[in-house]
């Protein structure tokens, strides 16, 4: 078992010390491939990231350990490992707690294009809920949303058509993280965790503030976190050329 480089100095129950904005600025994240899958190479510094071991067991099975605890984890193809799986196995090893997407009860509304399916699927591996189980505790309206509050906002602010956000919404962290509504994106310590994890990943670029602080740091998305444009037809592609 390989010790990974990034481990000794890296400490991610503190997601924005000083010590861990340094050393990730002196190690770049991995890069996926075209798929969005990573190496050996990749997987072994997600999991360095989060203080695992990843141990390759041939190019089909790995274990992903944090002191005792093993998970196995399986590639999806020839030394090709799922980053989502990666992810979990490590919040599995930690203890901690893995959120999967229940499509029967989720709508994505794909904010600017982005592929909300994708990124909840990374953040809900990561220890981040991203949707509702049950009723919110903030408010929404067709005229905006309200973080949350101790009474309703009828009886505060005089408005009649607010209501509780219901099951299969996004929960009000991951809204700021799509969002960003209402504060910025790094404000929250549950986002700048998710925007860590879709770092990794390679769905965000985090250029850090100044000071190196995530709470000054600029978040672009990638291509590769944005829907697929739609493909038309034969038959359409034909038609375009014959108005244009």
């Amino acid at each position: 078992m390989t010790q990974q480089s990034e481990q000794p100095e890296m400490d991610f129950g503190a997601f924005a010390t000083p010590a861990a904005n340094h050393a990730r600025s002196r190690n770049s994240p991995p890069a996926p491939d075209a798929d969005g899958l990573f190496d050996a190479h990749g997987a072994s510094i997600i999991c360095g990231r989060r203080q695992c071991w990843f141990e390759p067991e041939g190019e089909l099975f790995a274990v992903v350990q944090f002191k005792e605890t093993r998970i196995k984890l399986t590639a999806i193809a020839p030394g090709r490992w799922d980053p989502v799986a990666v992810l979990a196995a490590c919040i599995k090893a930690h203890g901690g707690r893995v959120y999967e997407v229940d499509y029967e009860k989720v709508v994505p509304t794909n904010p600017g294009g982005l592929d909300e399916i994708r990124i909840a699927r990374v953040v809900g591996a990561d220890g981040l809920r991203p949707y509702l189980s049950k009723t919110g505790r903030y408010f929404e309206a067709p005229y905006g949303v309200w973080a949350p509050v101790e009474r309703p906002l009828e009886t505060e602010q005089g408005f009649h058509q607010t209501f509780r956000v219901s099951a299969g919404k996004p929960t009000w962290a991951f809204r700021i993280l799509l969002w960003r509504h209402g504060a910025p994106p790094t404000s929250d310590y549950r986002v700048r965790r998710a925007l860590r994890a879709l770092e990794d990943v390679g769905l965000v670029h985090i250029k850090l503030g100044p000071r190196g602080g995530m709470a000054t740091a600029s978040c672009t998305w990638t291509p590769r976190a944005y829907l697929a444009p739609a493909q038309l037809s034969p038959a359409d592609e034909e038609a375009l050329e014959m108005l244009a």
